[in-house]
Formats: structure tokens, sequence, C-alpha cells
């Protein structure tokens, strides 16, 4: 299995919190808007593990949010389609406002600290 492909399942089997679903969703969002700094393959890494989690949630938190996530996604899957270009930017500064960026880089070392 290569790692985006373990990634993935690893998003849909582990028992996320609250907090940590607020970030995941919060990456997915920055790495969409371009904002993300990070190499093109963690954004892989990290968007497999987003499609992990929403893929086995009935109802994940911020149902609309991720919606507009889903609906706004190219093959690329790192750049939004151009009509959805301004309600990404939009929802990640909303979200972001109640973001930690210490939390937010534990996180980022949790999931990678997890997959490796």
């Amino acid at each position: 299995m290569d790692d985006l492909a373990h990634a993935y399942e690893w998003g849909k089997s582990y028992a996320f919190d609250e907090e940590q679903l607020q970030y995941i969703t919060i990456l997915a969002l920055k790495i969409l808007d371009g904002q993300c700094k990070m190499d093109e393959h963690n954004y892989h890494l990290f968007m497999s593990i987003y499609d992990g989690i929403t893929d086995q949630m009935p109802t994940p938190l911020n149902k609309k949010v991720h919606r507009i996530i889903y609906l706004s996604r190219t093959d690329d899957h790192l750049k939004p389609k151009k009509e959805y270009t301004e309600v990404i930017h939009e929802l990640r500064v909303i979200m972001m406002k109640n973001m930690d960026k210490p939390t937010m880089k534990n996180f980022k070392q949790f999931v990678w600290n997890k997959l490796t």
C-alpha cells in the first residue's frame, strides 16, 4: 500500500476528536486556498487523510463546509474550481480565527508521527 492509500485508510479508521476534525478541515481549506506552507507530497497526504475522514463519517462536523470542499474539488485535488475560490478563501479565513497555530503545528506533527 502506498503512503497516500495508507493515509486515507488511517483517516478513515482513526477516531479523531472534534478539535482534530476542525484542524484537518482547516488544513484542507488552506491547501485549496493555496495558503498552506507544506510541500506538494504533504498536501496530497493531508488531503488523503481528509478524504478518509469524510468518507467514513455519515455527518461530519461543519457539514456545509465539507459539502463546499467536496463541490470545489477538481481532478487536481489541490486546486478548487474557479467558481469556488472566493468561498474557499472566505471559509478558510473564518475558520482560522479560532485556530491556535502551535496546536495546528502539533496536530501536523501528530499526523506525521502516526504515518511514519
